[in-house]
């Protein structure tokens, strides 16, 4: 599965869809590469982002828009947007024999040496909505440690600078306290992307995570964990996990609708992409 500049079906809140045009994806991609060289090369500061083999702005033009209308498959209205961003990581790409690659390369990649890191690409989720125009209302949280907000949180000044709302520090999952600065609408989902552990080793409860973020949500909110990383026994213990792969089934399934490069590789990509996506 690749960047593929064709028109793109776009799933709104309501069921309905609409359409991006080839010309504009490809004006976004030209528009991320920018944006990461300016942040990177242009201030003197080193930043894999792109090889001969790979480009991760057009995998999140890619893969991004697959998320939004998995996200938009639930009918969610207003989504709270938790991210992990560590500015000292310096390359997006993972080896192929590297141990943060625990899945096979899908065959369509086969003699590429390099993956996306995902954790990368979803945190571009916020990025693509705005993109690509889904009616969604959104709030991406920002941390005031200059360590979690880097590259990415520079994208966001660039595309997102409207969304974005002060939180009380970075979140990690197992956390006791995290505060969200302003005033907003009840948010009927908080949408966790990349978000690591504080203790691999002890975890948390889907309780510690829920009480946290109730406050500022509807009743009947969902907690959507898009990660990827090892299978843990230690996370969301006694949760109540919802239903997720129709979500994943929904997206794949508007891919290929105007994506006829989809039936090569497209198992391995669908079992990653479910992997990835949680709901509670």
């Amino acid at each position: 599965m690749f960047f593929n500049p064709k028109l793109e079906t776009i799933l709104l809140s309501d069921g309905t869809q609409t359409h991006v045009t080839a010309e504009e994806k490809e004006d976004f991609a030209r528009s991320l590469n920018a944006v990461f060289n300016r942040v990177t090369v242009g201030s003197g500061k080193y930043l894999r982002h792109k090889s001969s083999e790979l480009n991760v702005s057009e995998e999140m033009i890619s893969r991004g828009p697959m998320f939004c209308n998995a996200l938009m498959s639930r009918g969610y209205k207003n989504i709270l947007f938790v991210g992990h961003f560590n500015s000292g990581q310096s390359n997006w790409m993972l080896d192929e024999f590297a141990g943060r690659m625990i899945d096979l390369m899908p065959p369509e990649r086969n003699g590429m040496s390099t993956f996306p890191d995902l954790n990368i690409v979803a945190q571009s989720i916020p990025t693509m909505m705005s993109m690509f125009d889904y009616d969604c209302e959104f709030t991406v949280a920002r941390p005031p440690e200059n360590k979690h907000k880097g590259a990415m949180h520079q994208m966001y000044n660039v595309f997102n600078s409207q969304f974005v709302s002060l939180c009380s520090h970075q979140y990690k999952h197992g956390q006791t306290s995290w505060t969200l600065e302003g005033e907003h609408e009840k948010f009927d989902a908080v949408v966790f992307l990349g978000v690591p552990m504080q203790d691999q080793e002890v975890g948390f409860e889907e309780d510690q995570v829920r009480e946290i973020f109730a406050p500022m949500c509807t009743p009947e909110f969902d907690m959507v964990d898009i990660y990827y990383g090892a299978p843990s026994a230690v996370k969301w213990f006694n949760g109540e996990e919802k239903d997720s792969k129709t979500m994943v089934d929904t997206a794949f399934a508007l891919r290929s609708t105007w994506d006829n490069q989809m039936s090569s590789g497209r198992p391995e990509e669908c079992d990653i992409m479910h992997s990835m996506v949680k709901v509670f």
